[in-house]
């Protein structure tokens, strides 16, 4: 069944169907039964499911499996089953219910539990109705996987039946349990025809030799779907989805699991209030979206943001549940619009923070050119496919045909990355570089002011980010000297170091994030008034008086 688990033999596939695999009669996903003879390192459950972890050394042993409660189901409940979905098949809805992934969902899982609370069905029916509703007009077994939060990206490769289906995960505590995993799962090709079917239902778009890819969004489960058929994929049929975080990155949450330290996130807080223009950049997985969505909490709420993207990604709707001005302007072929169009429609709305989901095309130079000009606004953020500051210059540059000059108007790029700490096998999401473009010099010069050291696993601050020109901007801009900039930094990193150990392993919100930076802003206004502003014990000892005062 696949070369990590299985072997290659066809036949040990078929005596593993009948001797380990096991399906109810109205799904099409087989899963593995056995379970593998560890310890699982985590293992969650609550009615619908089962999920554990395995993974023995490294990337070694690993293995994501599920026992959904529908394939451990007696009988009468699997009976249940296929007589509410024969009622949905009787019972087909009104087009505009049909047209719309949530509402359908909502309507077969509706008409599930009131066929059940009719008749003498057995079974609960709030675990019989979602179950009717998942194999119907849902996505089957794969929608235990869209509701973990841990789960980042689903894997189905061709030929679907040969192969289990694999899942990334991350966000979490232990980044030892971070990364690649194959489940216990494997699709028949008929149920992916089904899944594909969905999708191409709900998008509107083609699939086809013709046109053998699709892309499309999973509206009910905030999610990004990939579908790639032959010719283009000559082994067959092939899905990938991306998941859309629905808790948001925060600058503390990001310290919290060490893909940076506090000391580079008070920095880049600084950057944000002094409104410089940042880049972020990094290989796809790498994090870029994350960092940048955090940044974006960190934006002042007197300020509007205006965020393009194609695919829904940044936490437009968190930030405006928690008071930021928030105008989102999506393009893109299905949407009539480019992203030259919604660029230029965006900078004629006037002082606003601009930010591109992802920079990648004639766009560029338009936002190049209004940031030269100054008419870009306070400050313009966005991602870039690159894997260093001197490869953003290079695409921005050569690629994207942005004059060397107007890429003067950029002032720090911040790079993400995949690291192997110490030699482990395990890949981490990291922060690895923070630089500025240098000004006066050659253009494509940078300097580093932060640069990631695998042997402490760490983003060190360089020697250089004394001299900083961005420092020195900021301190002008502030009516400061540069060592008060940098004494704010460090103090800036002291609170958010204590605000962590208060918390413990509570969630860093965006509200918590918030209300971290607005405790600090009121001290140090009291801290100016009192002259104890250098005295950084007691400033910390006062802020948290006021911080805890709020509540926690």
């Amino acid at each position: 069944m696949g070369s990590v688990k299985y072997g290659k033999d066809f036949w040990s596939l078929l005596e593993r169907v009948d001797t380990a695999m096991e399906k109810p009669c109205f799904s099409g996903s087989w899963i593995d039964k056995e379970a593998p003879g560890l310890t699982a390192r985590d293992s969650r459950e609550n009615r619908f499911l089962r999920t554990e972890l395995y993974s023995s050394s490294g990337q070694q042993g690993r293995l994501y499996r599920i026992v959904p409660y529908e394939y451990t189901m007696g009988a009468d409940e699997v009976g249940t089953v296929r007589e509410l979905m024969k009622m949905l098949q009787d019972s087909r809805p009104p087009q505009n219910i049909l047209d719309d992934e949530r509402r359908l969902r909502s309507f077969t899982e509706g008409a599930s539990k009131k066929n059940m609370l009719n008749g003498s069905l057995p079974g609960d029916p709030a675990v019989m109705s979602r179950i009717s509703g998942q194999y119907s007009t849902g996505y089957g077994v794969l929608e235990h996987l869209l509701r973990d939060e841990r789960v980042q990206d689903i894997y189905v490769d061709s030929p679907p039946d040969l192969s289990p289906v694999y899942v990334s995960l991350g966000g979490m505590m232990d980044p030892e349990l971070e990364g690649s995993y194959p489940t216990n799962v494997f699709l028949t090709a008929q149920e992916l025809e089904r899944i594909v079917s969905i999708l191409r239902y709900h998008s509107d778009r083609p699939f086809s030799e013709a046109s053998p890819s699709l892309e499309c969004d999973l509206e009910l489960y905030n999610a990004r779907a990939t579908v790639v058929g032959p010719p283009l994929s000559p082994s067959g049929t092939s899905l990938a989805i991306r998941k859309h975080s629905h808790d948001p990155w925060t600058l503390p949450a990001l310290v919290r699991c060490r893909s940076i330290t506090a000391e580079a996130a008070a920095f880049m807080d600084i950057a944000m209030d002094g409104r410089c223009t940042m880049l972020v950049a990094g290989s796809r997985g790498a994090g870029k979206t994350s960092i940048l969505g955090a940044l974006l909490f960190e934006v002042d709420r007197s300020q509007r943001i205006i965020i393009l993207e194609d695919t829904p990604e940044l936490p437009t709707a968190q930030l405006r549940e928690n008071g930021y001005k928030v105008l989102p302007l999506l393009f893109g072929e299905s949407r009539g619009s480019t992203p030259e169009k919604a660029l230029r429609t965006a900078l004629r709305l006037g002082e606003s923070v601009i930010v591109m989901g992802e920079v990648r095309g004639p766009e560029a130079r338009i936002l190049y050119e209004a940031m030269s000009a100054g008419t870009a606004g306070s400050s313009v953020m966005g991602t870039f496919h690159a894997d260093s500051a001197a490869s953003v210059f290079k695409r921005v540059v050569e690629d994207l045909g942005v004059s060397p000059g107007s890429f003067m108007s950029t002032d720090l790029v911040i790079v993400a990355g995949l690291v192997q700490p110490q030699g482990r096998k395990v890949k981490v999401r990291k922060v690895v570089q923070i630089s500025e473009v240098v000004k006066a010099g050659r253009p494509g010069t940078f300097r580093d002011l932060f640069l990631y050291d695998a042997g402490k696993d760490a983003l060190e601050p360089t020697p250089e980010l004394s001299s900083s020109s961005t420092v020195k901007r900021i301190a002008s801009m502030w009516g400061w000297k540069e060592k008060d900039v940098l004494d704010e930094m460090h103090l800036r990193s002291s609170v958010m170091g204590r605000a962590l150990e208060l918390r413990g392993d509570g969630p860093q919100s965006p509200d918590m994030a918030y209300r971290i930076s607005e405790s600090f802003d009121r001290v140090r206004d009291l801290a100016l008034k009192g002259g104890f502003l250098k005295d950084h014990d007691r400033f910390i000892k006062r802020w948290e008086k006021e911080f805890s005062g709020r509540g926690r």
